[in-house]
């Protein structure tokens, strides 16, 4: 019996000790990523901020990926002007269902505000199709690897100016001249990185260039 209970006490200091080692680990991860984050914001001569300044819930909540859970969430905000624009970039995450049923969502999102105002347009990429928020699913026609609802000639430009981005294709929302682009990050390759690279490809494709385009950091 003793041995079974030394045997038992072993165990469960086995479990604590990986645990710990475990958070550990995640919480480096997380020092060292938002450390890489503002670094390349500095070096791209924008400015980030661990939190979120912004309140970036209440602010875009008419926008369908930020209003798709609740308890949302959004840090690692990184602010400035890219093209001639103001941009916002920051990590998001909201929870589905309750309980044993709770799922995370996580993003990687850039908001822009564009000089024109557009008709409303909802893309969805088709590879994030069982995540597609509610408003994402009463879709209005395709265009490429997009569902979307909204104007037809607005979808079809700014599927353009996507479908070069490779296996990280973002979600695309506008409305009026404000547009945010959201990619998975269960799928993003580049994540962050590709929320700010590609931002300014879709600006220009709706309202033209004006400036240079910023170089590709890695996130």
């Amino acid at each position: 019996m003793e041995q079974i209970q030394y045997a038992f006490v072993a165990v469960l200091v086995g479990v604590l000790v990986a645990a710990s080692v475990s958070f550990a680990v995640m919480g480096l991860g997380k020092v060292l990523r938002r450390r890489r984050l503002a670094r390349d914001a500095h070096q791209r001569g924008l400015r980030f901020f661990p939190d979120d300044p912004y309140d970036v819930p209440r602010r875009y909540a008419d926008f369908a990926v930020i209003s798709s859970g609740h308890s949302p969430c959004a840090n690692n905000v990184t602010a400035g002007g890219i093209v001639g624009r103001t941009v916002r970039a920051f990590d998001f995450r909201c929870e589905l269902g309750h309980g044993t049923r709770r799922l995370t969502r996580r993003y990687s999102v850039a908001i822009a505000e564009t000089r024109l105002s557009q008709p409303s347009l909802l893309m969805w990429h088709t590879g994030d199709g069982e995540l597609a928020p509610l408003a994402a699913r009463d879709v209005q026609g395709r265009v490429g690897q997009w569902s979307f609802r909204g104007s037809r000639e607005l979808a079809e430009t700014v599927e353009a100016a996507c479908r070069h981005l490779g296996p990280a294709q973002p979600s695309v929302e506008i409305r009026g001249s404000v547009v945010l682009i959201a990619v998975s990050v269960r799928r993003a390759i580049r994540q962050y990185a590709l929320a700010l690279d590609e931002v300014s490809g879709i600006i220009e494709a709706l309202d033209g260039p004006r400036g240079p385009r910023p170089p590709a950091v890695g996130a």
